[in-house]
This record gives structure tokens, sequence and C-alpha cells, in this order.
């Protein structure tokens, strides 16, 4: 039988021993955690030193983030399973606890590996979901951050200054609007009233030369553009040169320039065809511009003849 001080020499050496093996893994988790992140900055550092391309750098560096925290997670588990044979069902349980708990943002996730995968935005581009536009500046794993533009989908398209962080799980919930998957160019408008009593013959030719001197050139670029997607997307735009549409309006002829112009360009474009519209305009004496007004007809005075106008109101 063993002697009452063997027994606590036995004691004191189990305690020493499961001391030094914490202390151990405690040391060796710091190690991983210390020497990955070490490996990250040098990574970046090294990216950083042979690119000069922003969006290259914020790519590789939201990578290579990626890679450390997930062998951060995976070694560490190793450490204190002493091995990967524990792995799979501490993962298990662990999966089905966040599945109940954590429902929203194992949603997040999925969403965030769609955008990987299916690529519907990417950082740069300009998208509406949820009644919010705006430039993606940032996508991670749980949400995707916007530069706001207005306060909505038809709202002014300059940026507000504010970000925006919208949930992953919104692509699978919301329409998403993305201005320039496709092709670099979006359609606008600009609709132009003249009276009545204008020329508006000469008004849509002034119209027609303007819009075709600002927006003439991006038709071919687009058309370029929209080629090279189309094995991806079933495209079908027409005839991509600027138009001036024609139709009656209740104060007078409006005349619509419709053109296109580069995703981020269309109040710039707007400034610039008005200031060339509203000179034009002034220059002639046949033209104005129409707006709401009262006026009193008399048939009898202005009509034509052949419906009780001023001849036939004189027999």
């Amino acid at each position: 039988m063993p002697t009452q001080d063997a027994l606590q020499e036995l004691q004191v050496y189990l305690q020493t021993t499961s001391t030094m093996a914490l202390l151990q893994k405690i040391l060796l988790s710091l190690a991983v955690v210390i020497g990955l992140f070490i490996l990250r900055y040098a990574f970046r550092r090294f990216v950083a030193g042979r690119t000069s391309d922003a969006a290259n750098r914020y790519r590789w560096s939201k990578t290579s983030g990626y890679v450390m925290w997930g062998l951060i997670v995976v070694l560490i588990i190793a450490i204190w399973l002493e091995g990967f044979g524990d792995m799979a069902t501490v993962i298990a349980i662990i999966g089905a606890g966040f599945a109940i708990a954590m429902r929203d943002p194992i949603v997040d996730l999925g969403g965030w590996a769609y955008i990987l995968w299916r690529k519907p935005l990417r950082v740069g581009q300009r998208v509406g979901i949820d009644g919010v536009r705006g430039d993606v500046v940032d996508i991670g794993p749980f949400v995707f951050s916007l530069l706001e533009l207005g306060d909505g989908i038809s709202g002014p398209r300059q940026s507000t200054g504010r970000i925006i962080q919208v949930p992953n799980a919104y692509i699978f919930s919301y329409k998403l609007h993305n201005e320039n998957m496709a092709f670099e160019f979006i359609w606008h408008e600009i609709p132009v009233v003249v009276t009545f009593e204008s020329n508006w013959q000469k008004a849509k030719l002034a119209l027609e030369e303007i819009v075709q001197r600002h927006a003439g050139d991006f038709g071919p670029k687009a058309e370029e553009q929209v080629r090279m997607v189309n094995d991806q997307f079933m495209v079908r735009t027409g005839a991509m040169r600027p138009v001036v549409f024609t139709r009656v309006v209740d104060i007078g002829v409006e005349l619509t320039m419709r053109f296109l112009c580069e995703v981020r360009q269309p109040r710039v474009m707007e400034h610039i065809i008005w200031e060339d519209v509203l000179v034009a305009f002034a220059d002639e004496p046949e033209i104005d511009f129409a707006y709401p007004t009262t006026r009193f007809y008399d048939n009898r005075a202005e009509g034509k003849s052949g419906a009780g106008g001023p001849a036939e109101s004189q027999q």
C-alpha cells in the first residue's frame, strides 16, 4: 500500500504537471496569435511595396485578415483539444447552438458567402437596396458598407458623406439595384418644356445638337462594354445614340433629351447641358420656356374659323 507521503507527492506532481500543461497551452496560443499577426503585417507591407493600386491593397488586406482569423480559430482549438480528434464533435455542438441563438448572424454569413460567390455587388460599384443608394466601400462577413448618395433610390446623385451599413442578409430579402454591373453607363433624361407658341422644331434641333456634342461619344463605348458581358447577361439596350423625344403636356411642348452618361456623372452632365440650353434659347426669339400660367381662351376671337372662330362668328 502506498504511504501517505507518496500519495501527497503524487498529488503535487499531478498538480504541477497540470499547471505546466495549462501554462504551455496559454503560451502556445499567444505565440500563434502574435505570430499570425506578424505574418499578416509583413504580408501587407509586401503587397503595399508591390502595388500602388488602392483597390488591390484593400482586397489583399481583407483576404489576409480572413485567412489569419480562420487559422487562429483552427489552431487554438487544436491546441486546447490536443489534436484534431474531437474537433468535429465540438464544432457540431457549437454550430447547433449558433443555429438556435444566432440565426441572423448566420444568415448574414450566408449572404456574405453568396456575395463572394455570385458577386451581385463589388467594392466600388454603385448600388441601391431597401431604399438606400450608395457606393460600396466595404464588404464584411456580416455587413457591407455604402457611402450614401442622396436620401434614397430617387435622390440626388451626390454623396452625403454618411456610411450606411447594410446586413448581408438583405441580399436575400430586398431587390438590389446595381447601376454598373453590366457596363459603366446609365441612361439619363432631361425634359425641357417650351410654349405652344414657340418654334418647337427649332428648339428640338438645338437640343439635339447640344446633347450630341456632350454625350455622343458614350454610345460606342457602351456598346463595346455590352458585347463583353453578353456571355453573362442578356442585355438588350437598342440604339445608344442620344435622342430627343417630343410630347405635348398641359403647359406646352415637352422635349426630353435621353442620353448615356457615366454612372457617377449624371449631375455634372445635367449641369453642363442645362447651361448650354439656357444660352442657346436666350439667343432665339422664337423659343420660350413654358411654365404653369393661367390663361383665358376666347374661341370666338382666337379659335379656328371652322370651329366657331372669328370668321364664323362674324357671319
